[in-house]
């Protein structure tokens, strides 16, 4: 690894609007939801553990949806300095890519640490129950899966920023993963059917949903999932995979391409 790699996450892990908006922000909900949203709840452990299993599963995304809008943006600012680099010396764009990635994980699972012991702790502080995971191995599986493919959508839009000199629409664009991050928000409330293995937001809440209960997650409708249809864990694993390498290499395409973005574009808008 190179100092990048370092640097990297160092600075990511000082970024004080990357932890106000995927942890401070998020703690707010994590309360709500254990204090408010959960306060009648019967204290019947399926049932605890169905509310803890939804509450990490949308949170998580929305957290960690928060979190890779913080990261790419910074991409975008450094755009030129990135092109120049992966042009002129040894760090070609795959291994470039590789670095980001793995300097981003190690951030990125910090903060899914700290997002599932807070809703753990939150629940436990309002029911005097430990709900713990049915399937933890799986659950880290799960969250793996949902941080790479996060981070390589919101990479793919800021680069595509780039390639396509519209550094009018970084502000929007760089907060669009968030903005998407809150449709597992919704599928609480309403059905998504089939659409749910098309969304991959759906399909990262849908596996953690399943490895924290145990139960298959539905289609939709988590506050009575009795009238939604149970989905195929290994239908959404295959449609969040492909996803996730189809993003990826999107990326590595597109850090071919990219000429940079000057910092003064960005900030005229």
């Amino acid at each position: 690894m190179t100092k990048y790699f370092w640097m990297n996450a160092k600075n990511l892990l000082m970024n004080p609007y990357l932890i106000f908006f995927s942890v401070f922000f998020i703690e707010f909900w994590v309360i709500m939801w254990a204090f408010v949203f959960a306060a009648n709840l019967p204290p019947i452990e399926v049932i605890m553990r169905a509310s803890v299993a939804s509450a990490w599963g949308s949170l998580g995304v929305l957290s960690l949806s928060a979190a890779t809008s913080s990261i790419t943006m910074s991409l975008l600012y450094s755009s030129k300095s990135i092109r120049y680099v992966t042009k002129y010396t040894k760090l070609s764009p795959s291994r470039f890519l590789l670095e980001n990635l793995l300097s981003s994980l190690i951030v990125l699972a910090t903060i899914s640490a700290i997002m599932f012991f807070s809703v753990l702790l939150a629940f436990y502080a309002k029911n005097g129950v430990m709900i713990l995971p049915i399937y933890p191995v799986g659950l880290v599986f799960s969250t793996f899966l949902g941080i790479l493919f996060l981070y390589a959508l919101s990479l793919f839009l800021n680069l595509l920023i780039v390639v396509l000199k519209a550094p009018r629409s970084a502000s929007f664009i760089s907060f669009l993963p968030l903005f998407l991050g809150f449709l597992p928000f919704v599928s609480l409330f309403a059905d998504f059917g089939i659409v749910a293995y098309v969304s991959p937001f759906n399909c990262v809440m849908s596996l953690g949903y399943y490895f924290y209960s145990g139960a298959d997650a539905p289609t939709g409708n988590y506050i009575m999932p009795a009238t939604a249809t149970s989905m195929n864990m290994l239908l959404v694993v295959m449609s969040l995979a492909t996803w996730v390498v189809f993003l990826l290499a999107m990326d590595v395409l597109l850090l071919r391409k990219m000429r940079g973005v000057g910092v003064e574009d960005i900030r005229v808008v």
